[in-house]
């Protein structure tokens, strides 16, 4: 959840996105809690396109401005604002440790 300002407060609430057109939704929201398997999909102009987090990706930031024929899937290794504000999932890493994130895309034929 945000405050007045856009500014992320962390609280957060159950959200269920349900399929369809964007057509007049708009998006720009981050999320966390995701479930498994963790994959967004795209479907339109007779293909298929899935964005699967794989590993070291927690959190994802989906953005669809109002007007636009366009939307973003934002793989995210840490909450927004993390670096600013802490919070869930920030990794802090000492000299010399390493962190593995991955994430796969897929274009298909639609069905």
């Amino acid at each position: 959840m945000t405050d007045e300002r856009g500014i992320p407060t962390g609280e957060t609430e159950p959200v269920e996105i349900a399929p369809g057109p964007l057509g007049e939704r708009t998006f720009d929201d981050g999320y966390c809690e995701l479930t498994e398997p963790r994959t967004f999909v795209l479907e339109g102009g007779g293909r298929r396109i899935e964005l699967e987090f794989l590993e070291g990706y927690d959190f994802a930031q989906v953005y669809a401005p109002p007007g636009e024929q366009f939307i973003c899937f934002e793989p995210m290794t840490a909450a927004t604002n993390a670096l600013v504000a802490g919070g869930p999932g920030l990794r802090v890493l000492e000299p010399g440790e390493t962190y593995r994130a991955a994430f796969e895309i897929r274009v298909h034929e639609a069905a």
